[in-house]
């Protein structure tokens, strides 16, 4: 270990009090749905430590980390416990920290993978966080796609909230010609994972616009196959034209370090992880251009 390295993993331990200090001794987090997460509680994690949680999944020497370094997977750990503990103070700094490593592509696919988990297990009081950042054009539609995704889980655990949540994703869409392409596909995935039938109008209308990036749910017709609109056979196979180093890459997400996912629920993960990287790699040729 270099000297800096072995000075930076020593004052990340020293900066952090009991509890905390052993999420930075955990290492690698197992990828996967919220049943492979550790039990915080059980390691003597309470509501009294939710500040130096949001500190600890917030602090940039933490994300600076070598990713063959424990401490590497703090922040990980950190949102986790803050989901577990239904932390409402956390939801506004892991927005903002979402936002600030939103171009570094292994932490983005973390985050996007699992920080609209932990919103849904906050619940309902993170809908108006979510919602204002949702609402915000000036933000890129990969930007919005964490409090959009979080918006769905909310609509899927907590039922009272069902109908909010819809009713805001349903508004967004109602602006796709003000929106990217990009945003407009992350809104009608929501939708249709949550059946929203009514909202079938303004799909179409937003495919018809050519205002719907095809890579993330494929195309109108592929989306009628998903509501149950149309049968798979009524529909032609089609290709989708990806990036050719995208196409020879893994299909693994993204790991800080490595890992070896083989289970049904981690392959599902995988592919869910695995579309948003290819939309982020066609946005990034999009800049190019």
């Amino acid at each position: 270990m270099k000297f800096c390295s072995l000075h930076n993993h020593i004052m990340a331990i020293a900066d952090y009090p009991a509890p905390l200090t052993q999420l930075l001794t955990q290492g690698e987090c197992t990828w996967g749905g919220v049943d492979s997460w550790i039990d915080y509680s059980a390691l003597g994690i309470t509501s009294n430590d939710i500040p130096g949680l949001i500190r600890m999944a917030t602090d940039p020497e933490l994300y600076d980390q070598d990713g063959d370094e424990a401490e590497s997977w703090a922040p990980v750990h950190a949102w986790r416990a803050l989901g577990q503990l239904r932390a409402e103070a956390a939801i506004m700094p892991l927005l903002q920290q979402s936002l600030e490593y939103e171009e570094h592509e292994g932490w983005r696919d973390w985050m996007t993978s699992e920080l609209p988990t932990v919103f849904s297990m906050i619940g309902t009081p993170g809908i108006p966080a979510l919602a204002e950042l949702i609402r915000d054009r000036t933000k890129s539609g990969w930007q919005r796609t964490i409090p959009v995704e979080g918006l769905e889980g909310i609509a899927k655990t907590q039922p009272k909230a069902t109908a909010q949540c819809i009713a805001i994703l349903q508004d967004e869409l109602a602006h796709f010609e003000e929106n990217d392409p990009e945003m407009n596909a992350f809104v009608i995935g929501s939708l249709v994972e949550l059946r929203v039938m009514e909202a079938i109008p303004l799909m179409e209308q937003a495919f018809a616009a050519e205002k719907v990036d095809e890579l993330l749910n494929g195309d109108w017709d592929d989306v009628q196959v998903s509501l149950g609109l149309k049968s798979p056979d009524e529909v032609p196979r089609k290709r989708y034209e990806l990036p050719r180093s995208l196409m020879e890459r893994d299909s693994s997400p993204i790991s800080l370090s490595g890992f070896d996912a083989t289970d049904y629920q981690r392959q599902k993960a995988k592919k869910k992880a695995k579309r948003k990287q290819q939309a982020a790699a066609r946005r990034t040729n999009r800049k190019k251009k």
